[in-house]
């Protein structure tokens, strides 16, 4: 039941614990992490109520302290923080509840990079300490489908990409921005608006590939943009 639980609130159903003074809880994932000197990680997530929080994890980098594969990139769970001395200090990780390690998609060198850029651009486009918990969904759908094998590596990334513009606001008139046919134009808008059960897996054909791959290119060029 606990790993049930943990599950249910790294995939977006959270319930806060309590915790002692000074002690945080959130459900999310590690976007990148870094040795620092003195054999500490410096980790970027990205959590639930949160949003993008640096943490730094002190001796994980030497085993000395054990995480349990919880700091490893894109691997999704419950941190446990605890903030430094000052109450505007850093941020340091005190345990870690993996619910999902997402270990099929890591088999996949073109699933992991495009899974890698999406981590950057996320670091790169949000602002530390401002939750975006539709996007923090977004992220781990589109993972999760691309481990389950459920949709291709381009047609998850035309996902992501578009349901980002669209929690945002900032998604452009598709007939406008994109060059495609009547029917192609319905597909990009099937597979981005409907819900992950409702996802059909024809739409992984090898004939939309190009289709998906052109339409994500033309957002991520629109998202770099804004």
């Amino acid at each position: 039941m606990e790993a049930i639980r943990s599950c249910l609130e790294a995939f977006g159903i959270f319930v806060s614990e309590d915790k002692p003074m000074g002690f945080q809880a959130a459900s999310g994932v590690v976007l990148s992490r870094r040795i620092l000197g003195e054999g500490d990680l410096f980790l970027t997530l990205f959590l639930k109520g949160m949003g993008i929080t640096p943490v730094s994890a002190r001796g994980a980098a030497t085993g000395k302290v054990r995480f349990g594969g919880g700091t490893e990139p894109l691997v999704w769970g419950v941190f446990t923080l605890y903030q430094g001395k000052g109450g505007e200090g850093r941020k340091y990780l005190k345990s870690v509840d993996v619910a999902d390690d997402m270990l099929k998609l890591r088999a996949s060198a073109r699933a992991l990079f495009a899974v890698v850029r999406w981590a950057k651009l996320l670091t790169r486009h949000l602002m530390e300490g401002h939750p975006s918990d539709d996007l923090l969904a977004n992220f781990y759908w589109n993972m999760k489908l691309l481990n389950d094998g459920e949709l291709s590596v381009e047609a998850a990334e035309w996902r992501f990409l578009w349901r980002w513009l669209k929690s945002w606001g900032l998604a452009p008139e598709l007939a406008e921005y994109i060059d495609c046919t009547p029917l192609e134009l319905e597909l990009l808008r099937k597979v981005a608006a409907v819900k992950t059960p409702e996802l059909n897996r024809t739409w992984a054909a090898d004939a939309h590939r190009r289709l998906f791959a052109n339409a994500a290119r033309r957002i991520e060029v629109f998202l770099k943009e804004v």
